[in-house]
């Protein structure tokens, strides 16, 4: 998908799901983009053997309808479409993800696509995500999710918590030992979802562009400052 085609494809996919409001705003936030970034991510990181979230006998849908599907290649959409789910109309660019190895953790309600989490094993799978560049060692069976959305006919309705967590169980189940994927600082809700199942913050990044020029500094937290955010005290400060 060429890049044009894929801002048209976003442009559609914006209005078509949270309206004129958002699209406009979410244009000019992409404006402003192209000639200043700054951004500050929190790195967590949930060792697999240890997240009790897992081993939850009561983890239930949080309500009736509700199925959880992990899609690993296109034939696997085309077959989900031939039956009546929506895809791809909602994820512009799952075919080039999918193509490259990034997995689909999704949550339908009927055959209406609700919550959508992307998971990458290898390095191509994570650069398709266009996630913030972390450090992720795959040869250690480390994992990265990331580009989570939510239907917004569904956005607080703990969709998104209930596949994380039936994401992660697959995970370990395949053998990964960390699961890791980074939150914007001032991304609240997220963040009190990791400090609920016991994910602790490894490391913090700083991502700055001005026109063509780029910065990526990441700085490994120490073992105060990883209790404080574990705590949910505030934010990180620098050592």
């Amino acid at each position: 998908m060429t890049d044009v085609t894929s801002l048209f494809a976003r442009a559609k996919h914006v209005y078509r799901t949270e309206g004129w409001a958002s699209l406009l705003r979410r244009s000019f936030l992409f404006a402003l983009q192209l000639l200043f970034v700054h951004r500050v991510y929190y790195l967590y990181a949930s060792v697999l053997e240890h997240d009790q979230s897992l081993r939850d006998d009561n983890l239930k849908p949080p309500f009736d309808d509700v199925s959880h599907m992990i899609l690993f290649t296109n034939e696997e959409v085309d077959d989900l479409e031939a039956r009546g789910y929506e895809f791809r109309s909602l994820i512009h660019d799952a075919r080039e993800r999918l193509d490259v190895g990034a997995r689909a953790s999704c949550v339908f309600v009927g055959k209406e696509l609700a919550n959508i989490v992307w998971v990458a094993m290898t390095q191509p799978a994570m650069d398709s995500l266009k996630e913030p560049p972390f450090s992720v060692d795959f040869a250690g069976r480390e994992c990265w999710s990331g580009d989570a959305w939510t239907n917004p006919k569904y956005r607080r309705a703990g969709l998104f918590s209930y596949n994380d967590i039936m994401s992660r169980r697959q995970q370990f189940e395949q053998g990964i030992r960390v699961s890791k994927w980074a939150v914007g600082t001032n991304n609240t809700p997220t963040k009190t979802i990791a400090i609920r199942i016991g994910a602790r913050v490894s490391a913090e990044g700083r991502r700055l562009r001005i026109l063509w020029w780029k910065s990526w500094k990441e700085t490994p937290t120490s073992q105060d400052q990883q209790s404080h955010l574990a705590r949910g005290d505030g934010a990180m400060r620098a050592p």
